[in-house]
């Protein structure tokens, strides 16, 4: 009984130190830069603003990644979609060419109005555009999309 008292006492020591010693990163490190998504979940559609090309392939939606400092072509995805049973999301692609610094944090920004959405990337602290802004429209997905229209949609993209 002892023994499974000291095992439980150690045990309960190790993981409050384990914990309390950890570090956590709140922001991207010197060398790089982070890119946050874009996600407005309201209560009639959702919108997502994200990067579709991840080392050169396709990738779902992540709140955030870091990248290498320097001059990056971005493809976005936008994703409207509506919580009616009767609709289909809407989505477009635009490429975004930037240069972006380490140490700083950015983020999708976005217009949307009916089915066109205007889209760029932006300073996450002054809010200062660092790409252009790019008018897309809105369309049903494509019936096919299969590995070749990824490979081509992420042939722009440099991260």
């Amino acid at each position: 009984m002892k023994l499974i008292k000291f095992f439980i006492s150690i045990t309960s020591i190790l993981s409050i130190v384990a914990c309390s010693s950890s570090v956590v990163k709140v922001g991207p490190d010197g060398s790089h830069w982070r890119l946050q998504s874009f996600l407005d979940d309201g209560l009639q559609e959702t919108v997502k603003v994200y990067n579709y090309c991840y080392k050169g392939k396709q990738s779902s939606f992540v709140p955030a990644r870091d990248f290498e400092k320097g001059s990056h072509s971005v493809v976005a995805h936008v994703i409207k979609q509506f919580h009616s049973v009767d609709s289909k999301p809407l989505d477009a692609f635009a490429t975004l060419d930037g240069r972006f610094e380490s140490g700083k944090t950015y983020v999708f920004q976005n217009a949307i109005e009916d089915n066109k959405a205007k889209v760029w990337i932006a300073n996450a602290e002054t809010g200062e555009a660092v790409t252009s802004k790019e008018m897309v429209k809105l369309t049903v997905p494509d019936v096919v999309d299969n590995k070749q229209y990824q490979n081509r949609r992420c042939s722009a993209s440099t991260l």
